[in-house]
């Protein structure tokens, strides 16, 4: 008898050990093995921690966007490393085939990777809004309420007009989870950083703001594609705010499309100008620079109204071909026929 119980307990003994090795192997698979798999198949996917994230939502998330084989195994190795106390919002890069154990312990981490956000030439600065809420967790709303508060924006040296001055073209490195009141004062240190004491003076000394430099250049800049022609340009627009040949209006055309919100016109006439009277863009209407920007500038054309060529051009004409360069002149009457010149060749080219 004692030697049949003894043979039961070995018996039951074993079964332990081997639901034991069996157990101990499956978490070990679950916990170390691969687990996370991109969708696309690609060998590196991203996956956002927004701010507030439990673990559970961060699971979930993972289950959205990867093929997760052992949801428990994340949540297992989750709670064994603590995760919930030390979650740290974010974008994560996760490797195909990543396991429990290492997903886990790269959200611990903290390890974020950057957004890279490119701004070009808006024409409005709820664009480049727009842009930042759609890349980063920032949102739309939460911007816009930002640049419409005075006070803030007066904090950063702008106002409703001149908010797109705000936006240099380059491209910028973020964290995804950067908020809205973040990025705006992201944006304001690269101006200042971009402002340099160097470029605030050479303003000063053509009697302009930095402001007021981005806002002739915005209409340098829709005034050629050409970097080469661009500081003759901006010189006949200097010409025209300091000289008498045209009463200190800019007359360009281009501020014109932007009064009037329409960018497709090829041709500017009289009835457009009229229209556009009562907008204080209007550089027909009103002498000296409009209130601000009508784009974001280039730092070529931003560049290029620092150092505007010097001469005596006070008007200059688009030439009669498909180059985008522009015929200068000195005096009305040779920018007329210029002008005549261009029109004829508009018409035969079947532009209205």
């Amino acid at each position: 008898m004692a030697i049949k119980k003894k043979s039961n307990l070995r018996y039951i003994l074993g079964i332990c050990v081997a639901v034991g090795l069996l157990v101990g192997g499956y978490l070990a698979l679950i916990m170390f093995g691969e687990n996370i798999y991109c969708k696309s198949g690609q060998e590196k996917m991203y996956t956002t921690v927004a701010t507030g994230s439990s673990v559970d939502d961060i699971a979930e998330n993972l289950d959205l966007v990867f093929n997760v084989k052992h949801p428990m195994g994340f949540r297992l190795v989750a709670k064994i490393l603590d995760l919930e106390h030390h979650i740290y919002p974010g974008l994560y890069e996760l490797q195909n085939g990543m396991s429990a154990f290492e997903a886990v312990r790269l959200f611990r981490s903290g390890k974020r990777a950057t957004v890279r956000l490119s701004i070009t030439n808006a024409r409005h600065y709820e664009e480049v809004l727009e842009l930042a809420s759609e890349k980063l967790e920032a949102k739309y709303d939460d911007l816009i309420s930002l640049t419409d508060n005075r006070q803030f924006m007066d904090s950063l040296g702008f106002n409703k007009a001149n908010t797109i001055c705000l936006f240099l073209p380059d491209t910028y490195e973020f964290y995804w989870n950067t908020s809205a009141r973040q990025f705006l004062e992201k944006m304001a240190k690269e101006y200042n950083n971009y402002w340099n004491d160097k470029r605030r003076s050479k303003a000063k000394s053509i009697g302009l703001t930095p402001q007021k430099v981005m806002t002739l250049a915005s209409i340098v800049d829709q005034e050629t594609r050409h970097n080469d022609e661009k500081p003759r340009i901006a010189g006949v627009y200097m010409n025209r705010l300091n000289g008498t040949a045209t009463g200190g209006k800019l007359q360009a055309d281009p501020t014109i499309k932007f009064a009037l919100n329409d960018f497709e016109i090829k041709r500017i006439r009289k009835g457009h100008i009229e229209r556009a009277k009562s907008s204080p863009y209007s550089t027909y209407e009103h002498a000296g620079l409009p209130p601000g920007p009508i784009c974001i500038p280039s730092k070529a054309a931003i560049e290029a109204v620092l150092n505007y060529e010097r001469s005596n051009f006070y008007y200059f004409c688009a030439q009669p071909n498909y180059s985008g360069y522009s015929n200068f002149a000195s005096t009305f009457e040779q920018h007329r026929k210029n002008a005549v010149e261009y029109q004829k060749w508009l018409t035969s080219e079947g532009f209205n």
